[in-house]
């Protein structure tokens, strides 16, 4: 992850402090340690915490709680043990496989939880598909059929409110038309401007949906006209990769 430099100062300290803390739990019963968050990503500031994840042998018993946040030689440090053999066998959601296509492997003397991640993380072929096809329909609808809906019902707050949901939707389809997992809502605003396409003037027409001067309806005219100028910049990439018109895929959802 490319953060223009943000945090970089301190990422080795914290990194060694990260290696030295987790080094305690490099034993017979642990498959594997991995460390998520800011230092996985490169870059680390006083907002941030080291996020360790233990993966353990299920008959395999520790004496400390199995999840916590300590500090630890001036860092905060997030920790979480679990059982390996759950982990192989769930289900991931989407924050959890977003959260480990950025781990950094600390240990993992038996390979098993590269393979665990190379299994559970990336996205599959129809399931990126659907992603795509699910937010451009959600996005057209919420920008033009629920605002609309609720300025007929007299409720404009909720009208610009569908605004900021069918945002959400079309940022999801921007996500997998470039192949990657949705992050977190906190990042992923900043994630889209690294993505490898992105809809023509998109920074600019991002700015102006998020900016709201008034809950008015002249506004929201505003916020959706620079909405539906994204959406139609996405479509034809949209129907490339789904491999049908949009006409088509919009009686799928």
């Amino acid at each position: 992850m490319e953060l223009d430099g943000l945090g970089t100062g301190e990422i080795s300290e914290a990194l060694a402090t990260a290696k030295e803390f987790a080094s305690r739990f490099k034993r017979k019963g642990v498959v594997g340690i991995v460390f998520l968050g800011a230092i996985a990503r490169g870059y680390f500031d006083k907002f941030s915490d080291i996020d360790v994840i233990i993966f353990k042998r299920r008959k395999h018993r520790f004496r400390l709680k199995y999840q916590a946040e300590i500090e630890y030689k001036g860092f905060r440090i997030d920790y979480e043990i679990v059982n390996y053999e759950d982990s192989a066998r769930s289900e991931w959601d989407m924050e959890k496989r977003w959260a480990f296509s950025n781990a950094l492997i600390y240990y993992d003397p038996e390979s098993r939880i590269r393979q665990l991640i190379s299994d559970k993380v990336p996205l599959k072929s129809k399931e990126r598909k659907w992603m795509i096809i699910e937010g451009m329909i959600q996005s057209e609808w919420y920008c033009n059929i629920v605002s609309e809906s609720w300025v007929y019902r007299g409720d404009v707050v909720s009208a610009h409110y569908s605004i900021n949901a069918a945002l959400e939707e079309l940022l999801n389809a921007v996500f997998a038309i470039n192949k990657e997992l949705f992050p977190p809502k906190k990042w992923r605003i900043r994630q889209s401007f690294h993505l490898r396409w992105l809809p023509k003037e998109f920074r600019a027409k991002l700015e102006q949906i998020m900016q709201v001067k008034a809950l008015s309806t002249k506004e929201l005219k505003r916020r959706r006209a620079a909405l539906n100028y994204l959406w139609e910049q996405v479509l034809p990439r949209a129907e490339e990769e789904v491999g049908m018109r949009f006409s088509e895929f919009k009686t799928m959802v």
